[in-house]
């Protein structure tokens, strides 16, 4: 779920988000949910906040339901690019988890069809429309070495061309939002990269204002 922050569109300045804040408009879902009209109204906001309107929401409670919603947003694109009108430039799905586990294991062996069903719907929308897609996973511990590794098994971790990892910080003295990023997949880059990244922010924890205290 994104965090409002500074600079997250043009116009979002640190004394439009705390305004933002102070009636209970702490996430771009909250924003895309709220009358902006009414709050613009009342604290005199900028209509340049109202980009962040153009972000959709769509719920979706079963692997069914997210083909469906993503096929018709494949064609939807797909008129919009051959009309050269305004395209969708990215796709979140948070998360392909909560969809697809629940038909993996078992006596369920439809469920490993429908997930590479959905990861070519996926691979489509990036490859043939140009969009950017963000998917979020779950993470589980490999039963032998312990060590941390994807969720939805060996065929889904070829699905993904660039994979981030992102692990809780749990030490003394941090701040609850601070999170560890590895990048252990990628075409271009080499893997290994590390940087913590303060989620509140989605910046370092030099670049912080709320860090820069406990920083030593």
């Amino acid at each position: 779920m994104g965090v409002l922050r500074v600079g997250l569109c043009p116009g979002l300045t640190q004394e439009m988000v705390q305004l933002l804040r102070s009636r209970g408009i702490k996430t771009v879902v909250d924003l895309v949910s709220a009358d902006l009209e009414e709050v613009a109204q009342i604290r005199g906001l900028s209509y340049k906040a109202g980009a962040l309107q153009r972000i959709q929401v769509v719920h979706v409670f079963d692997i069914f339901q997210m083909l469906g919603v993503l096929q018709d947003l494949r064609g939807t694109v797909a008129q919009q690019v051959s009309s050269s009108s305004g395209t969708l430039r990215m796709v979140v799905v948070d998360s392909v988890t909560a969809v697809v586990s629940p038909l993996l294991g078992g006596q369920q062996r439809e469920g490993l069809a429908l997930m590479m069903q959905l990861a070519r719907e996926l691979k489509t929308l990036a490859r043939d429309l140009g969009m950017a897609v963000v998917v979020t996973n779950h993470i589980t511990r490999d039963r032998d070495s312990g060590r941390l590794k994807p969720a939805l098994g060996r065929s889904w971790s070829f699905v993904p061309s660039t994979r981030i990892l992102l692990n809780v910080i749990e030490e003394t003295g941090t701040s609850g939002s601070q999170r560890m990023v590895c990048l252990t997949k990628s075409p271009r880059q080499p893997t290994g990269v590390r940087e913590m990244v303060d989620i509140g922010t989605w910046g370092t924890p030099g670049q912080s204002p709320s860090l820069k205290g406990d920083q030593t």
